[in-house]
């Protein structure tokens, strides 16, 4: 099943709904929030990670900050909601397209 996520700018509450019905949809209360490094078990790169995030912001959903320090990386990493992730890599955050992945991680 593929979700559309939207905010509500107002309260900045987020809520999901299935692809195509705009009559019932869910508040999202508990959202754990992951690194994409952390949910695609490698480092995403610039690119893909500028493409999450340009996602997520015209979604309307919210990211966090979190510093690492590792070998391979010092600085801040992006962590976005898990489900929010899962719906990107499965292809169901636009409305307009076939329903194909839009991007393989």
């Amino acid at each position: 099943m593929k979700y559309i996520f939207e905010r509500n700018p107002d309260t900045g509450e987020v809520f999901r709904r299935e692809f195509g019905n705009y009559d019932k949809r869910e508040k999202i209360n508990n959202m754990s929030m992951i690194s994409l490094y952390d949910y695609l078990g490698r480092a995403a790169g610039p690119d893909l990670g500028k493409q999450v995030a340009y996602a997520a912001a015209k979604a309307g959903i919210k990211s966090e900050i979190r510093e690492v320090s590792h070998v391979g990386y010092k600085g801040p990493i992006m962590l976005y909601p898990r489900q929010f992730l899962d719906n990107f890599f499965g292809g169901g955050l636009n409305e307009g397209t076939s329903g194909k992945q839009l991007l393989k991680g």
